[in-house]
Formats: structure tokens, sequence, C-alpha cells
């Protein structure tokens, strides 16, 4: 069996024993309404988690995707409040801000040749102000204002009980698959990540790669923030904080390696769905927020440390079949 297929298959088996713990603890954890809860939570993680999938697989990282979420958010609430412009142009606005802050750390990091930890550090404090900035006041005062507009917040709602957001999540997903594993983007993103110089020395344009898949991870962010405004009908200065966290996680639990050039969508949904049934879970034992997010800290690096173990064997493994064979075709051209 594929080192690929043996690290999803582990992360399929996490997922089960896990829902399996929570199911066997709490009586109405399998109930419907519950899981359909599952499936929107991870969704939202899941949409953006997509697009950070393509910048792990080039062996980037992006930092700043909760923050952009926030920002993305907050104008369009501030939009909302001020000038009452029809959804559509709510929604445009979101996507284009989702675009611009993904452009922005695409041209930081492949552009002006910034780290990626640096670069989109530096991002995430920027939109973090800026949400500040954009922030409904009254009297210089920020304030939490209800957005009453029934074209926005339906996109919280659900058809047939399946959430909206839901469905959003599958054409992303689908999509995202297609793209990594179908097209030359998607075989220019994992040459990328496996080895810059050699891409590079093949003909292929790595810093216009970086900066396509940061591009379309911020893009991905602006219509998290829409679904995000739908579902909670307001938007407050700490939306999307912690949010990078459970999206990076939900990459390396479904197989992403930070070394690049492994990864794709479908084990990503399956890290996503992880990170939903364990935040849920979690609720549902009514520990204090400190501990909640205790429990989720220590489970991101123990997957953390997994990955890092996994891959120096699974690096041992390659090295010693490569001598093997190398042995082997000495042996052949002595005989």
């Amino acid at each position: 069996m594929r080192q690929e297929n043996i690290r999803r298959l582990i992360s399929v088996i996490s997922l089960l024993v896990l829902s399996l713990l929570f199911g066997l603890t709490s009586s109405d954890f399998f109930t419907a309404y519950n899981l359909l809860n599952i499936l929107r939570e991870a969704s939202i993680t899941g949409i953006i988690a997509v697009g950070v999938t393509f910048v792990i697989i080039t062996a980037g990282i992006d930092l700043s995707t909760g923050a952009l979420v926030g920002f993305a958010s907050m104008v369009c609430a501030s939009l909302v409040y001020y000038y009452h412009p029809p959804a559509a142009v709510v929604m445009l606005v979101a996507l284009l801000v989702g675009l611009i802050g993904g452009a922005l750390n695409g041209f930081i990091v492949a552009k002006l040749r910034v780290p990626e930890f640096i670069g989109t550090l530096s991002t995430q404090y920027l939109f973090r102000s800026m949400v500040f900035v954009f922030a409904i006041r009254e009297s210089g005062v920020i304030t939490n204002k209800i957005i009453d507009d029934p074209n926005i917040l339906i996109m919280g709602g659900s058809i047939g009980g399946v959430y909206l957001v839901t469905f959003a999540f599958l054409i992303v997903a689908v999509a995202g698959q297609i793209i990594l594993k179908k097209t030359k983007l998607g075989v220019y993103i994992y040459a990328t990540g496996a080895n810059s110089k050699s891409a590079q020395l093949s003909g292929i344009n790595t810093a216009k790669i970086r900066m396509i898949v940061f591009t379309i991870t911020g893009f991905l962010c602006g219509i998290g923030a829409i679904f995000e405004i739908g579902r909670i009908g307001s938007v407050t200065t700490d939306l999307g904080t912690g949010l990078e966290f459970q999206i990076i996680a939900a990459t390396v639990i479904g197989g992403c390696a930070f070394s690049g050039g492994r990864g794709d969508v479908f084990g990503t949904v399956i890290g996503a769905l992880f990170m939903s049934v364990l935040q849920n879970g979690i609720l549902k034992y009514n520990f204090p927020t400190a501990t909640q997010l205790i429990i989720q800290g220590v489970v991101i690096v123990i997957v953390v440390v997994f990955d890092s173990v996994y891959n120096r064997i699974a690096q041992k493994r390659l090295q010693k079949q490569a001598r093997n064979e190398a042995a082997e075709l000495l042996a052949g051209g002595e005989a």
C-alpha cells in the first residue's frame, strides 16, 4: 500500500474512533441534528482549508486566514449598517476583500520573498487591526449590531435540513481535488512543494504558483466570511480568532506535510470533520473554555508530532528502498 494511502487510512480510522468515543459517552451525539451541526462547523473550516491545503503542499503556511475572515466579515457588516446595499453587493465585497488579502499574502511571500511564517503572521496582525478600523461605532464606541437583511441571513439557512454552507463545502472540495489531481496547475503545485529548485529548472514559475495558491486561499476566506455572517447574524471584533489553527490542524490531520509535496483535499475533508467532531464532543462535556482550548491544543500537538515522526519513518523507508534498488542494479551490472 502506498504511503499516502496508509496516511489517509490512519486519518479515517482516527475520525471513526473519535466519533465512536463521543457517541458512547453522549446520548445525543449521533442524532441527525447534532450530525448536521458537525457538518456545518466542519464546512466553514473545510472551505478555507482547501486553499490552505494548496499552500501547505507548496511547502508554505498561512497564519492570516482567521483574521482575514474577520476583516472581510466586518467590512460587510459595516457596509450593511451604514449603506444598506443589495445582498449581492455585500457578498461581492466579501469575496473581493478576501481576494485582495490573499493576493497581498502571495505578493509578500512570492515576490518580496518574505518567509511564509513571518509574512502571513504580519498580515494576520494587519487584518486584525483593520477589523477595528471598520468596526461599527455609535458615539465612538464599537457596537455589535444585528444584521437583519434576510438575503444575507439566508446563507446561514438549510435545504432539507442540510446547511447551505455544507453544499458549498462539497462543491469547493470537489473542485479543489480536481485541480490538484487532474490539472496542470495541480502538477505544478505538487512539484513546487516537493522540490522548488528542480521545479524552477524544469520551467515552472514557482513564484507564480505560490501567488496563485495564496490568492485562492484569500478568495475562500471571503466565501467563509459570507457564510459566517449568515450563520451568526452579526460580527464581533474577535470573529475568526484562532480559526487559522483549526484550519492548519485539519490539513495536517488529513495528510498534508509541512515539508511540502504531499496531501490532497480528500484528506483535508477528513481532517476538517475530525476537528469538528472533537470540538462538538468536548462541548458536550461542559468543560470550561480554557479546558476546551487546552484539549484542542494537546490534540494538535500530538497530530503535528505524529506527522513529523511518520514523515521521518517514511523518508527512511524510501531511502532504504532506493539503496536496495541501487544495489540490485550494481549487482546486475557486475554479472
